[in-house]
């Protein structure tokens, strides 16, 4: 079966009436609310940040000169286990950015300065998919 493009009178594929979402595709808001249902790269916190969460963990991050910071984030978990392989990172860890850790992520990269989010990254061609704010 084919897709067709929805002309602006078709309304099957968004919220009912009343307002509300299917549980699988709820939105998510605040600070941070792209991320979530996106996977990060956690690694030890080495003293470079001065935050991390309980475990000593921080997630990846991309510099961009002297003093820009952008949290990378995948879509998928093979595409963040890729960028694992790729760049060598010992002891990484995939993780699923949901809301109960979306804030603690955020936090985490506002005070790595952070000034967005590269999506999909690619250690190997240094290219990203997509790029938001933070």
């Amino acid at each position: 079966m084919q897709e067709q493009p929805m002309s602006s009178g078709d309304r099957s594929s968004r919220p009912s009436s009343r307002g509300t979402m299917p549980a699988h595709r709820s939105a998510a808001t605040g600070p941070g609310a792209a991320l979530e249902g996106m996977w990060v790269i956690l690694v030890a916190n080495e003293g470079q940040l001065p935050i991390a969460d309980a475990d000593g963990r921080v997630p990846v991050m991309a510099r961009s000169g002297d003093t820009d910071a952008y949290l990378l984030v995948w879509k998928n978990v093979a595409k963040a286990r890729q960028f694992v392989t790729a760049a060598e990172l010992e002891g990484a860890e995939p993780r699923l950015v949901v809301r109960s850790n979306r804030d603690e992520l955020v936090k985490i990269a506002h005070a790595a300065r952070a000034l967005g989010v590269l999506i999909d990254y690619d250690a190997q061609t240094q290219q990203y998919g997509a790029a938001v704010s933070l």
